[in-house]
């Protein structure tokens, strides 16, 4: 990417002015309400959402993972969501992409009035959420009949990348860039080398030890058995969900030489902590689209207490999210993972799917040390680091420890002494966990590099932009194999029969 990208190439010291004085102002400046003739119709229900909004950000408990919709209080986006802002078209499918950015805003204000401080100003908020259900609905179904207020919200919905800008312009982005790839490459090439170890020959410096959430049920079918909208986003019913989770989830095997190294649960105790006496893993769905689809993706994420490595890497807490993509046949189709920082992106495409040959320039490849193996499987991790060593097939004889399972939003709603406590705070980072490394980094426009970080704040890539909830990252890296490749016999070898 080009940092001045916008620049006169005539006028370059001109074009850096008014890149400075832009991101200046849009740093100190505050986006004016849309006046929306939907309002009009229910004023009550605006002033609702009106105070309930400066209710949450005088306690600063605005939950920072979604995006809100200026001038429309009663609706959040992500980044899925807002990908469709200029392709949904008929009373459908703007029906359903509003009930979905409705949800998205009723789910979050629940979690937000959960977690004010104040048990007396907590109590009424909480009393007020039906009236804020009914009148969100209203407010929809005014917008619904209203296109030029449709206008207006295809326009708002947009979510901020992770990226400050102005920070690579001081930082001096296109001649520091160049330095952090090599250290990147180096990486790269560091675990090449371990992927390309016999299993046999990878170190153990203390015990292995396994968990997992997968039970010995008997073998259904793969066979995707949900809808889908009208957007073509997949309806799956709660138990369909579970057993989707339970039937792919990884098995955990770590290599534990201290209590850094164990699996734990998030507690909220004076901020985020991580208690190993019960291990659990956090769960979350997503979506991607690819081609003409959208597919299902399922995220499993678990917390150590700290990364104790005495370099610039190390701090308190630590942990990894593993995410399986799946086809539209229900098999998968891609495992990726990022530790909670956002950093170290890997991915394991399974026959199905194949590196693309180009990439954008100055951006750094995606790391792509195996195949994934057949079947669900064992992903072997490193002490202190709890770098992905290996994927390999589960097999037998192996002891695994159960570990519960939790949705992920109970961490956006820890309970505590008083109240309840999200734990992220500004910009989704986990406060107490930054890193050395933000010193060093800090021109790539990442903040708090290092630092843990909120499900739909993760930058992964320092050189170009890039982000791991992006609807569009797994179909710009990867692509189907043709048949003429791989030949129409093995493309369908891993469908169910």
């Amino acid at each position: 990417m080009s940092v001045c990208s916008g620049r006169s190439r005539r006028h370059f010291t001109t074009g850096i002015t008014g890149l400075l004085l832009s991101i200046l102002l849009a740093g100190c400046g505050t986006s004016p309400p849309i006046q929306n003739s939907v309002d009009t119709l229910h004023p009550g229900c605006s002033q609702l959402f009106v105070e309930s909004d400066r209710i949450i950000d005088q306690a600063g408990r605005r939950d920072q993972g979604v995006s809100q919709i200026p001038g429309f209080p009663y609706l959040r986006s992500n980044r899925f969501l807002a990908s469709f802002r200029n392709e949904v078209s008929g009373i459908g499918q703007l029906e359903q992409w509003t009930g979905h950015l409705a949800t998205l805003d009723r789910v979050t204000r629940r979690l937000e009035t959960n977690n004010l401080p104040d048990t007396t100003v907590r109590q009424k908020a909480q009393s007020q959420l039906p009236e804020l259900d009914r009148c969100r609905e209203r407010l929809r179904q005014a917008l619904l009949l209203d296109p030029a207020s449709i206008g207006r919200l295809r326009a708002a919905t947009v979510v901020a990348n992770d990226y400050v800008m102005s920070w690579r312009v001081f930082g001096l982005y296109p001649l520091t860039a160049p330095l952090v790839s090599l250290g990147i490459q180096r990486w790269h090439d560091n675990a090449q080398s371990r992927y390309a170890r016999p299993l046999t020959e990878l170190p153990v410096s203390g015990k292995l030890i396994r968990w997992s959430t997968r039970r010995l049920n008997p073998v259904e079918s793969a066979l995707p058995d949900w809808g889908h909208d009208a957007l073509g986003i997949p309806i799956l019913s709660e138990d369909r969900a579970r057993r989707l989770f339970i039937r792919h989830a990884p098995v955990w095997e770590v290599d534990v030489t201290s209590d850094d190294d164990r699996i734990g649960t998030v507690k909220w105790m004076d901020g985020g902590t991580v208690d190993t006496r019960t291990a659990t893993e956090y769960q979350l769905i997503s979506y991607t689209r690819f081609q003409d689809r959208i597919l299902l993706q399922l995220n499993y994420l678990v917390w150590f207490p700290a990364r104790p490595s005495r370099d610039i890497y190390g701090g308190h807490l630590d942990g990894l999210l593993w995410r399986v993509t799946l086809g539209p046949d229900g098999t998968p189709w891609l495992y990726d993972s990022i530790h909670q920082c956002g950093c170290y992106y890997m991915a394991f495409p399974t026959a199905r799917l194949q590196l693309r040959p180009t990439r954008q320039p100055f951006t750094e490849p995606p790391l792509v040390p195996q195949a994934a193996p057949l079947g669900s499987p064992v992903l072997r991790i490193a002490p202190v680091t709890h770098y992905i060593e290996r994927l390999y097939p589960p097999g037998t004889g192996q002891n695994t420890l159960t570990m519960q399972s939790q949705p992920y939003d109970r961490l956006r709603s820890l309970p505590a002494d008083s109240g309840n406590h999200s734990l992220f705070s500004d910009h989704g980072l986990v406060t107490g966990s930054a890193r050395p490394e933000r010193f060093i980094l800090w021109p790539m426009g990442i903040r708090s590099p290092g630092a843990m970080r909120q499900v739909g704040r993760h930058a992964i890539a320092f050189v170009g932009r890039r982000h791991f909830d992006d609807p569009f990252l797994i179909p710009s890296l990867f692509e189907l194999k043709s048949k003429q490749t791989h030949g129409e016999q093995q493309m369908d070898s891993d469908k169910p029969h």
